[in-house]
């Protein structure tokens, strides 16, 4: 709880300095990971996201941090607290970056590259559930070029492609009969996803993304699987005069996600209320 205490202190603070002319809303906010899509889009520098998933508390969850216009870095803090709570007492070694290529040109699309490294000192169970045991121990990383486009004022089209690494990663079925189980070491596995996001008012986003392999957000780093995801982000108090309250938002998030390892589905139909975050720029 202190930990959560902490980290709502930090983003109160500095919002009482924030600058909140470049945030009118969601329609020109830079999204990175929309509905676990992947844009082509950094952060300005000294643009901060801080992002809490309510399953995490007391917790906090992770952050990324605009180090230039050209260069967004990903502050993975949940890992790097939950090491501490194994023996030995170690944290997990996690890092993400993106950097800007190009911009988008008549219908050439923007580019970035990003990548993705972490290292689990001990077998993490990312899911528990009798259908989907899902492990992962070792090194294990990402490499994706993700390009976008602006289609129209309101309306955004992603696409990403690129290769996953993972040393060790165990699938288990234990609803099937005879257990379905499958152990991969040294993986090197393909990635693809397209998405879309409908930036329909200021105050609501809607958005989609099919996705084959690693993904960022749900079920992270988890290659071989097969995902929908759907659903809408919201700024509820986008004209608000506080600063805490204008850079507040929240993902609501369906999805269906199937490992065919080991036939198993993972759900969500309904969009559910997996994170929420603030977004703001630091004078």
């Amino acid at each position: 709880m202190k930990i959560s205490l902490l980290i709502l202190f930090f983003v109160v603070s500095f919002n009482v300095w924030a600058q909140t002319d470049s945030l009118s809303g969601l329609q020109k906010e830079i999204f990175l990971h929309p509905a676990d899509g992947f844009t082509a889009y950094t952060l300005k520098k000294n643009e901060l996201i801080y992002n809490q998933s309510p399953f995490t508390l007391p917790f906090p969850s992770w952050a990324w941090w605009g180090i230039s216009n050209n260069i967004t870095s990903e502050i993975d803090l949940l890992p790097l607290i939950g090491g501490f709570f194994q023996k030995p007492y170690l944290p997990v070694s996690s890092f993400n970056f993106r950097v800007h290529v190009l911009d988008q040109k008549s219908i050439l699309p923007a580019m970035a590259i990003e990548t993705m490294y972490q290292h689990l000192w001990h077998w993490t169970k990312q899911s528990d559930q009798p259908q989907a045991n899902v492990l992962r121990k070792g090194n294990s990383g990402f490499l994706h070029s993700n390009f976008s486009w602006l289609i129209k004022s309101k309306f955004y089209l992603h696409f990403s492609t690129g290769v996953t690494y993972t040393q060790n990663l165990k699938l288990i079925n234990y609803r099937k009969i005879p257990v379905l189980s499958r152990d991969f070491n040294h993986l090197l596995s393909p990635d693809v996803s397209l998405s879309f996001d409908f930036r329909w008012k200021p105050w609501i986003s809607l958005n989609m993304t099919m996705s084959y392999g690693t993904t960022f957000v749900y079920l992270d780093n988890i290659p071989r699987k097969q995902q929908l995801a759907y659903g809408y982000r919201v700024a509820p108090f986008y004209k608000s005069r506080k600063s805490f309250f204008k850079t507040f938002r929240a993902e609501f998030i369906g999805y269906n996600i199937f490992l065919p390892d080991i036939k198993a589905h993972i759900q969500s139909l309904i969009p559910v209320f997996p994170y929420f975050y603030w977004q703001w720029n630091i004078n």
